[in-house]
Formats: structure tokens, sequence, C-alpha cells
């Protein structure tokens, strides 16, 4: 029977509070103060918090597995998150964000004699997870349900030599300097983390919004207010933009690699594009390559960062 572990969240957890209630009235952690000029959650607001990112992600279990084997685009893009992480040895993985488990599959699966470990805030995407290990049969894996502030309680005395987070799920977090410091205390010394985000700059996104008549889409990353990628249901989040991550990650961690994925080609959202677009797709995809090695490379939807510990 799955149980979450639970935590107490840290004191003196930072998010941009007055944003999150704008757009959040109904959202209970009200508890707050000023700390420093900064607006700090209390820990019973942080808890909230993640209740909130776990009450969507739970909804979001009951067709998620269905919608990703529809979506070629999210396909092509996590094959490549994975092949990027492959150039990286490790003996014992950690995945952020895990979601159903598709990825905690394959690196077992690839992997039989090293040890992937996983957590999700989203209790019912771990139960997806776990039956899915299950129906494997792997015996080289564990998860846990918690937020990145759980990690040390959850996989208690483990060091991990490899960290990777796929699809902005660090995106998600109360802040995330904190969070890079809870990440970096449980690395091995010689630690690798490959993470993607959701970029607060996604530039080639803006004339289609505008296109479409949609101008509170077309600038709402760009002004902070975004929360998702639906219309109808909001998930406290936040797009980063790459000054975002080299500040937050700095102290522990020097960034040796970075790629940009949704530049041109399309978004997974978009995907239905691919078949107007037909072999054009493909070059799409090599110039969001070409982009990358330019100043460019972060104003796509996701942005992949490698890191080595300091």
């Amino acid at each position: 029977m799955l149980q979450k572990v639970t935590v107490p969240v840290k004191k003196q957890l930072t998010y941009q509070v007055q944003e999150l209630f704008k757009h959040y009235p109904d959202y209970p952690g009200q508890l707050k103060k000023q700390t420093r000029g900064r607006n700090v959650i209390k820990p019973e607001s942080a808890a909230d918090y993640y209740r909130h990112v776990a009450d969507y992600y739970d909804d979001d279990a009951l067709d998620f597995e269905q919608r990703y084997e529809e979506n070629p685009v999210l396909k092509r893009i996590r094959a490549e998150f994975r092949e990027i992480t492959e150039e990286h040895d490790f003996r014992e993985a950690l995945e952020i964000g895990c979601g159903p488990g598709f990825d905690v599959v394959y690196f077992a699966s690839r992997f039989p004699d090293r040890r992937v470990c996983a957590i999700d805030v989203s209790p019912g995407m771990i139960g997806l997870a776990r039956k899915n290990t299950e129906a494997q049969n792997l015996k080289n894996t564990q998860l846990a349900a918690g937020s990145v502030e759980d990690i040390a309680a959850c996989f208690p005395g483990r060091k991990f030599d490899l960290v990777y987070v796929y699809f902005g799920g660090l995106n998600t977090v109360v802040d995330l300097e904190l969070a890079a410091g809870h990440i970096n205390r449980i690395c091995t010394a010689d630690a690798t983390l490959v993470l993607t985000f959701v970029n607060r700059y996604y530039i080639t996104e803006i004339p289609l919004w505008l296109a479409s008549g949609r101008f509170d889409k077309a600038f709402e990353r760009i002004c902070n207010r975004w929360r998702g990628y639906s219309d109808h249901r909001k998930i406290p989040s936040r797009p980063y933009s790459a000054h975002d991550i080299k500040r937050a990650f700095s102290s522990g961690f020097r960034i040796t690699k970075t790629r940009g994925f949704s530049i041109f080609y399309p978004a997974w959202y978009r995907s239905h594009l691919l078949g107007r677009f037909g072999k054009v797709s493909d070059w799409l995809w090599k110039a969001d390559k070409l982009i990358s090695s330019t100043p460019f490379w972060n104003t796509g939807e996701y942005s992949l960062y490698v890191m080595k510990k300091r």
C-alpha cells in the first residue's frame, strides 16, 4: 500500500506569494510574513502549496499515459533527454518529478545492475509508476511520494551520482534556490545533474498567440503570470530564465552543457502541426540544434542543463 512520507517543510521557504494569491484567490495558505523585504511562506502554507500541485497531477494522472502515447513531440524530446543523460555514467540515479515512471522503467531496465530512485509530489503519479515498475518486475527501483524538500527523508542515507528532471519538474517547487540546496546535499562529490525547465522567454510562441488574438497568453511567461498550460485549471508554477537557473544552482554546481528544445520545432501542445509541416519538421528540429550553440539557445519551450558538482 502506497504511503506518502510526511516531512515538516523547512522554515523560510520563499516564493512570489503576492503573485500566487493574485491568481489563486481561494488558495488556503494565506499565512505569510515579511522577512527582509521578501514574501516568505510559513511551513503550513508551503505544505498547502504542494497539496495544490499534487491535486493537479493526481487529476492529470487519470489519462496521462494515453495522452503521452498519442504525442510524437513528447516522445522525440524525451528520447533526446535520455540520450543526453546516458552520456553520463551512474550507479545511483534519482528522478525528481517522475510522473507515471516512463523514465524510471527505461533506465532501470536498461541498467539492471544500477539503482534508480524516483520521487513525485503526486501520490497518483507514484501509484502509476509503481504499477509500471512492478509490471516489468524491476527490482532495482525505489519510489516515494513527496516534494524536493523530502528527498533526504524519503531515501535516508542515499547519495546519488545522477539526478535528472525532465519536462520542468522543478518549475513547481516553492523556491528554486532552496531546492538546489536540497539536491546538493543528496549528491555525491562527482554527481551530474541533467535538468530541464519550462522557459520564461519562449520567443517564437509570442506571435502565434498574438495571431490568434490571445494577448493574455502571449506575454504571461515574460510577465511571470504563467500558471501552466491549461486555460481551465491552473497550477502553482513559475517559468525560469537562464539567469534564474544559474543564480539558483551556482553555489553548488557548474553548468557544463546546455541545449534548447522547441525553439522552432513545435511545442508538445502543438503536435498537430507536425502533420502540416511534413518533412519541414525535421529541418526545424535540426535548426533547434544549431541555434542551441548561439546566445538564443534558451528561447524555446524547454531548456536542458547538464551540471557538475563544484
